[in-house]
């Protein structure tokens, strides 16, 4: 699970932001003001910070500053201002994404996950290749070569099945949202709903045959799941 840090002191902002982190699959830690953030790096160290650029203790800006001298966490910077000299700013100081208010949540989630897969934040497992077994029958991934064998047979996928199943594999056990998928696998620029994963997840058990590898988390997304998942 990926921590967030929100630092925002719109009440309605900074909650709804967090709620919908939330039933995402992360763990959200709220700040009103830029005090108590510097305190919570060293405590509980995020995996990135949403940003406010206009808080009442201190501006964002100088907020980052600080965080840079401590931590390279991904930062995310929340802002009104759209003028390009703000945007360089946000980037010079260390900023890894600039969004401008009022913005979409949601496009506010694919970007973080985009940012985290980037910063290798949210976790991506090193091993090229894995191998895993459920009701007798073996699946095999190869990373570098690209290719899956079920039960010695290669399987031919698309390049989203592909990213898709090795995202799942890979995270055995883990649920994972459609938005995670969506975002991770596709990329936020995706012009699709979260339903469109729904699709390319039926492909997927089509050719992986009806052996139960991925299973549905009933309202939130998906499970790679083998003889040994918990």
């Amino acid at each position: 699970m990926s921590r967030v840090y929100i630092v925002e002191d719109n009440k309605l902002i900074r909650e709804g932001v967090a709620e919908y982190f939330q039933v995402h699959g992360f763990e959200v830690l709220q700040f009103e003001q830029a005090a108590g953030v510097l305190e919570g790096l060293r405590v509980s160290a995020p995996d990135a910070i949403i940003l406010d650029i206009m808080l009442p203790d201190k501006s964002g800006y100088i907020l980052a500053t600080e965080i840079r001298k401590l931590s390279d966490v991904p930062i995310l910077f929340l802002t009104a201002r759209e003028d390009e000299s703000s945007r360089v700013m946000g980037f010079e100081i260390g900023g890894d994404d600039y969004i401008v208010k009022p913005f979409s949540t949601k496009e506010l989630l694919l970007r973080t996950q985009a940012v985290l897969k980037r910063a290798g934040a949210v976790e991506d497992a090193e091993r090229e290749e894995g191998t895993w077994y459920r009701d007798g029958h073996e699946l095999h991934i190869d990373r570098g070569g690209r290719r899956v064998l079920l039960d010695s047979e290669e399987v031919s996928l698309t390049n989203a099945e592909w990213s898709i199943l090795s995202y799942l594999a890979f995270r055995e056990g883990r649920a994972i949202s459609r938005s995670q998928i969506l975002g991770e696998c596709l990329g936020y620029h995706f012009e699709g709903s979260e339903r469109t994963v729904d699709t390319h997840i039926a492909n997927l058990r089509h050719q992986l045959g009806k052996r139960g590898w991925i299973e549905t988390v009933r309202g939130f997304g998906y499970r790679f799941a083998t003889d040994d998942s918990s």
